[in-house]
């Protein structure tokens, strides 16, 4: 089996694949883009693709891609623990290369030392470059496993703002979404959550009225928030995630808030319905 996620080899990305297929052929993309279009392809199985991180909130462009493209769906999720170390060479450091996400990850950390940020398309990709060129004063923002793939000192660990950082990742392969009817099961079983995005009726109350679809039926949100939309000025689409015990009568109350939305909504596509990460 083989699984994409975006970054090079040491990449937090590259750990979740490992945690949740350790016999998997792990392939590295340079862009996100690049890794739906190996999806897509059918170049590779799966993707394994963080969507949200718990302090430096959501990766959009992953949302986007997922709204943007057909035939693909969420299968899974997958808590990461993130832990950011400084990774350099003995001395005085100036400036921080890593992923932006990353970077904004670390931004006390960073103010406190007078450390400038330089954003880098991943941050395994980031210690490499600081390895290879070993201009003084830089280092890289990566984790402990990038500092000993790409024989770097540690010069700081968990550097991360908040002690509890942690980045989520969805698995995406392709095929037909999964509703909520599909996965209820019994009392007792594990907890789910469905991931959809939509673009309301463009009248007042409209919003309100998608979100009392789940509210009346006490279906709880995880996340919300909304994107522009690209030749429509001031209008916008809204990502939503709500979570359900998995028994039968919780994932009835979902089925049915997701067709009344489906009523409800200008457009509308549901991402999946899938097994709750821990």
């Amino acid at each position: 089996m083989r699984v994409a996620y975006q970054g090079e080899p040491g990449a937090y990305s590259d750990e979740a694949v490992s945690a949740l297929f350790p016999e998997a052929e792990a392939v590295g993309f340079a862009t996100f883009r690049l890794t739906f279009d190996a999806l897509a392809m059918g170049a590779v199985d799966m993707a394994v693709l963080p969507v949200e991180n718990s302090s430096a909130g959501i990766v959009q462009e992953v949302s986007d891609l997922l709204w943007e493209l057909p035939g693909l769906r969420v299968v899974r999720e997958h808590i990461h623990p993130v832990r950011h170390c400084l990774l350099g060479w003995p001395g005085t450091v100036e400036r921080a290369l890593s992923h932006p996400q990353a970077l904004a990850q670390c931004d006390r950390y960073l103010h406190s030392r007078q450390i400038r940020s330089v954003a880098f398309h991943d941050t395994a990709g980031a210690a490499r470059a600081v390895a290879e060129q070993r201009q003084p004063g830089t280092a890289a923002i990566a984790s402990k496993a990038a500092a000993a793939r790409y024989g770097l000192y540690v010069l700081a660990e968990s550097i991360q703002d908040d002690l509890e950082n942690r980045t989520r990742f969805v698995v995406v392969e392709r095929g037909v979404a999964a509703r909520p009817r599909e996965l209820g099961s019994t009392a007792g079983s594990p907890k789910l959550k469905g991931s959809i995005a939509f673009v309301t009726t463009h009248r007042p109350g409209s919003l309100a009225h998608a979100l009392d679809c789940f509210a009346r039926r006490a279906v709880n949100l995880t996340r919300l928030d909304s994107r522009p939309q690209l030749g429509r000025p001031f209008e916008y689409r809204f990502y939503l995630d709500f979570s359900m015990d998995g028994d039968a009568t919780s994932t009835a109350a979902a089925e049915a808030a997701l067709s009344d939305l489906e009523e409800a909504s200008a457009e509308i596509k549901l991402f999946g319905t899938y097994p709750a990460g821990q």
